[in-house]
């Protein structure tokens, strides 16, 4: 039995150890979101993260910038996370291609000032994904640099990397 129980245990090191990195949950939707500008009100930047994945601006779950130079979107998270990726839902029901150019970036500056994750470079998909690749930082933020531009964002979501652990007592007590 002892010899079946260390099998086991063995086994099941050698799958977590395999596993490949996991999302948790939407880490975003505890976050405190800001905005360089708001074009009105009912557009403010918490609406990207309010969790609705409405793309029509009409419907009120879409955060909307004046024209702004440079533009951009900032999500507090509080504390430092390792950021693996973020999904960015753009605006379906027109001017998706004022999304082009803009940088997703992770780190701890307040100021935007972070390393850049990625760049949209195509937005003829509704959902864009960011690969970060465990970027560490307290904000993620999106800003288009260069240009006057309106940002526009219907759904902000981030996700954290995190290596699944397994309790061993857990694994003995189960066997």
């Amino acid at each position: 039995m002892k010899c079946f129980v260390v099998l086991l245990v063995c086994i099941s090191i050698g799958w977590v150890h395999s596993r490949t990195i996991f999302q948790k949950d939407n880490i975003a939707r505890s976050g405190e979101a800001t905005q360089s500008s708001t074009y009105r009100p009912e557009y403010n930047a918490a609406a990207a993260i309010d969790g609705n994945t409405d793309s029509n601006m009409r419907y009120g779950s879409c955060s909307l910038t004046g024209n702004d130079n440079p533009a951009w979107w900032r999500l507090g998270l509080k504390k430092r996370y390792k950021v693996d990726k973020v999904l960015i839902v753009n605006r379906g029901d027109c001017c998706s291609e004022r999304l082009l150019g803009a940088e997703v970036r992770v780190g701890d500056s307040a100021d935007n000032n972070n390393p850049v994750c990625g760049t949209v470079t195509d937005v003829s998909e509704l959902y864009i994904t960011v690969s970060c690749h465990g970027k560490e930082g307290r904000y993620v933020s999106v800003v288009i640099p260069g240009r006057e531009e309106t940002l526009q964002l219907c759904e902000v979501k981030v996700y954290e990397s995190e290596i699944p652990s397994i309790s061993l007592f857990r694994l003995i007590r189960i066997g």
